[in-house]
């Protein structure tokens, strides 16, 4: 075929071949269950598709890829109908069409779509390269003998006609066919083949919707080639059959223009005048350029919203101005007028008919902008459909890598995928197609078990990895979960601290959950030798890279003995989205509203320490609680709730995820095109992207999922635990002391208690503490004590001391700083945050 026309077909071919090799690999996997258990239609809808993708590698002149299908499409033609067919033979198709799928990413990226090592391949699917001659007996088998024969190649030779770039007389050709087709329909009446009789009918029909051209032509291609398919078999024909003289039948396909469509069937053939739905075959590329330009119409709906606030401002201010110049007029003429009164009553009038005017406007750019505003809903929400496609695109090819991957492993798995059936965006789907082959290599390779192995610890030979995708409101969940002996701690700290990931000191300090994240890190890998499937550290690091760039997040859970579970967490659609604005300091940021289900106000008594940990009270239930600034980097500012304020903040919700985050303010809501930040801020967990705001103003996006992830008390990084200094607080009175550590702890500080003098000082020797607040008045050592202690001892003389009492003299005051303390404070003053501020006054290297 001329290289400039493969070319222009070679999108469209590409995208329905990798449909059909889908199709193929799950089809062939199934002829291994008994006949049983098989689909009632499995094996003649197999041979249809590896026939209609052969036909279509022949019309493009792609050999290689049409001599593999041909091996495939015997091999099948010598399987029984109820036996199942050999390991061996599935092994080799797979391969096959693994081979096809590597020739179609050579043409997609501009080179020969050439087929490696095709001789072991036809080798392996115990094909014969040069075909017996067929027999008379073979031509004349069936129910129509060589007449059959002779109208299907015939027929199969008008459709390899209609399909050729270019037709002279279309018209001519499909009635020729059309009248063949009828023939064959006469004869097979006359000898009651009801089935062939059908066929030829379903045929004829469909050469008719080739006249017009087009993309009705293509899709009716497609039926005609299904309904040859299935006539050649129900005429017993075999692939060389024909009498002399006629087009080779088996090179005629259909046109590789044409998306697959549902074809007409012997039971229930569709009339002439039936309606047809028609397609057609968009570039992702133009579909993604539309999209956000409808995107873009939506949100830009708001700026047109907000020009219409500003025009009704101008007409209340005229109506301002009108009633002073009325006014103005009045007082001029009680007083008797003069010659600027006319003008001035004149200007009224005017000022009253512009007035209107405005008015009359303001409605029409108000009536205008809700019809815009509907019609760019509606478009948006049909692009929306257009995207979607079932899970089941990136599921099914699932079966074959599994396949692939346990027989080379020497490992028996079964697979189960669910969730098939939910939709989701394509750009999603096509993201989603390479993480999803790093996690179930991952879990035979590293998760599975070998047969022996599963065997000594009592359980089955046989393997259990299960994908599924669960729906989940505006997000969606994909799982990939295994049986397997689960995730080892240990070993991944061992293997962090040999590649140079962190020191053994850091690694022992993981808790084992945030020893599992580092599976995540690039380059890491607990194979010590490099193999086909791993052992070179590239894998996980992009499904993390990945669900990241798609808004998204993903963790492990694992039980040691029982298995492992990969939980990526990502949107329904990459579509613009509605966002809240919140204000943190003097930052704005965006958090997609589909993740943020309250927005309260937290008095002080709702927010407290357990454990160490800061929570606040909510519907009965402590919930995490922290400062978004800090989350996300930015300079952390005072709560608050440290100034005895009521605080704002914020539920995020995913999931049975919920975590509090406090804010400054809510800034507003407003549709949001988040567009990705380039290579360079990737490694930002915590951002999804940005976006530019009806005025103007670019803000950040914040990644709710990691949000939500990086607040679980497991997860949270020992550095970030660290940053800040360890104070200890000393009281006698629990309650004192228990409100002090709570003030310390929401403000960040990590806290260790002590119940007088002597157990502070026994509490210091023990645990580095940066500062230390004491009250003044305490059994066996008090304050001043423990200050003249501190101060005299050359390991903490440095540490800062500050006193709280009730006492508030001027010469106690005296005597506690030539104590040594570094502060006094009063105990009411406490709560109005003078201790916070006091303390940073004094840790000033860790201020923020």
């Amino acid at each position: 075929m001329d290289p400039q026309l493969l070319r222009s077909i070679w999108p469209v071919f590409a995208a329905e071949t990798r449909e059909q090799i889908q199709a193929i690999g799950s089809k062939v996997l199934g002829l291994e269950q008994p006949a049983a258990a098989r689909e009632p239609d499995l094996m003649p809808s197999l041979k249809r598709v590896v026939h209609s993708l052969k036909g279509s590698a022949a019309s493009l002149g792609l050999d290689d890829i049409e001599r593999i299908v041909h091996a495939i499409e015997d091999g099948l033609s010598h399987v029984g109908g109820d036996e199942p067919i050999s390991r061996g033979a599935v092994e080799a198709m797979l391969r096959g069409l693994s081979a096809i799928e590597n020739a179609l990413n050579r043409g997609d990226a501009g080179e020969q779509p050439v087929v490696d090592g095709v001789a072991a391949l036809l080798k392996a699917l115990g094909h014969e390269e040069q075909a017996a001659p067929v027999s008379e007996d073979a031509v004349s088998a069936g129910p129509l003998g060589e007449d059959g024969a002779k109208a299907l190649a015939a027929l199969e030779a008008a459709l390899g006609q209609l399909v050729s770039p270019k037709v002279e007389d279309r018209a001519g050709a499909v009635r020729a066919a059309v009248d063949q087709a009828h023939a064959l329909r006469h004869i097979a009446e006359a000898v009651q083949a009801d089935a062939v009789a059908a066929l030829a009918e379903a045929a004829a029909l469909g050469f008719t919707r080739m006249e017009e051209g087009g993309d009705a032509a293509g899709l009716a291609a497609s039926e005609v080639a299904g309904a040859l398919v299935d006539l050649r078999m129900a005429l017993g024909v075999t692939e060389d059959a024909g009498a002399a003289g006629e087009p080779e039948p088996s090179k005629p396909a259909p046109a590789p223009a044409a998306k697959p469509a549902a074809r007409a069937t012997a039971s229930a053939p569709e009339g002439r005048g039936g309606a047809v739905d028609r397609a057609v075959r968009v570039s992702v590329k133009t579909l993604d350029s539309l999209a956000l330009q409808v995107e873009h119409l939506v949100s830009g709906r708001s700026q047109q919203g907000r020009r219409t606030e500003g025009f009704r401002s101008l007409t209340d201010q005229a109506h301002e101005v009108l009633l002073h110049l009325e006014r103005a007029a009045s007082q001029l003429a009680m007083s008797g007028g003069g010659p600027a009164l006319e003008p001035l009553r004149t200007g009224v009038g005017l000022m009253r008919m512009m007035q209107k005017r405005l008015l009359e406007q303001a409605k029409e750019a108000h009536r205008d902008g809700e019809q815009q505003s509907l019609v760019a809903q509606v478009i948006r929400d049909d692009l929306r459909d257009l995207r979607m496609v079932p899970a089941s695109q990136v599921l099914e090819p699932l079966r074959r890598t599994v396949r692939e991957t346990a027989s080379r492993l020497g490992k028996e798995v079964t697979l189960d995928l669910g969730g098939t059936d939910v939709r989701l965006d394509r750009r999603i789907v096509d993201a989603l197609k390479d993480p999803l082959v790093h996690l179930v290599r991952n879990a035979i390779d590293h998760g599975l078990e070998m047969p022996e192995a599963r065997r000594a610890a009592g359980k089955s030979e046989t393997g259990r990895l299960a994908v599924r995708v669960e729906a989940r409101g505006t997000r969606v969940g994909v799982i990939v979960e295994d049986d397997g002996g689960g995730l080892d701690p240990m070993r991944v700290r061992a293997t962090a601290v040999r590649r140079g990931l962190m020191n053994q000191e850091a690694a022992d300090k993981l808790s084992d959950a945030q020893a599992a994240r580092l599976i995540f890190q690039p380059g890491f890998s607990t194979r010590d030798e490099v193999t086909s499937t791993s052992g070179r550290g590239v894998g996980l690091d992009v499904v993390l890279a990945t669900a990241q760039r798609l808004q998204g997040s993903v963790d492990v859970e694992f039980t040691p003995g029982k298995g492992t579970r990969f939980i990526v967490d990502l949107p329904l659609t990459l579509a613009a989205a509605l966002g809240l604005l919140v204000r943190t300091g003097t930052s704005i940021t965006a958090i997609p509203s589909d993740t943020v289900k309250r927005v309260l106000r937290l008095d002080a008594d709702d927010v407290g320490t357990v454990a160490g940990r800061v929570v606040a009270r909510l519907d009965g239930e402590q919930l995490t609680f922290l400062s978004l600034a800090e989350a996300i980097g930015l300079p952390r500012m005072p709560l608050a709730l440290e100034s005895g304020r009521r605080q704002t903040a914020v539920l995020l919700s995913l999931g049975e995820e919920r975590v509090l985050y406090a804010i400054d303010e809510v800034v507003g809501q407003q549709e949001l095109v988040v567009r990705s930040l380039g290579k360079h801020l990737r490694d930002v967990t915590h951002l999804a992207g940005a976006a530019v705001l009806d005025d103007g103003r670019v803000v950040p996006v914040l990644n709710a999922p990691e949000l939500l992830r990086a607040a679980k008390p497991d997860t949270r990084t020992a550095a970030s635990e660290s940053k800040m200094p360890r104070i200890l607080v000393c009281d006698d009175s629990l309650t004192t002391r228990f409100a002090m550590k709570s003030l310390l702890e929401i403000a960040g500080y990590p806290v260790v208690t002590a119940s007088d003098g002597e157990e502070a000082w026994q509490v210091l020797e023990r645990v580095h503490c940066h500062l230390v607040v004491s009250d003044w008045q305490m059994p066996r050592l008090d304050g001043v004590g423990l200050a003249r202690r501190i101060k005299g001892h050359p390991m903490f003389r440095r540490t800062p001391i500050i006193l709280v009492t009730s006492l508030d003299s001027n010469e106690d005051r005296a005597a506690g700083l030539e104590a040594g303390a570094d502060g006094y404070l009063v105990k009411r003053e406490v709560e109005r945050g003078k201790l916070l501020e006091l303390v940073r006054q004094l840790l000033p290297s860790y201020a923020g």
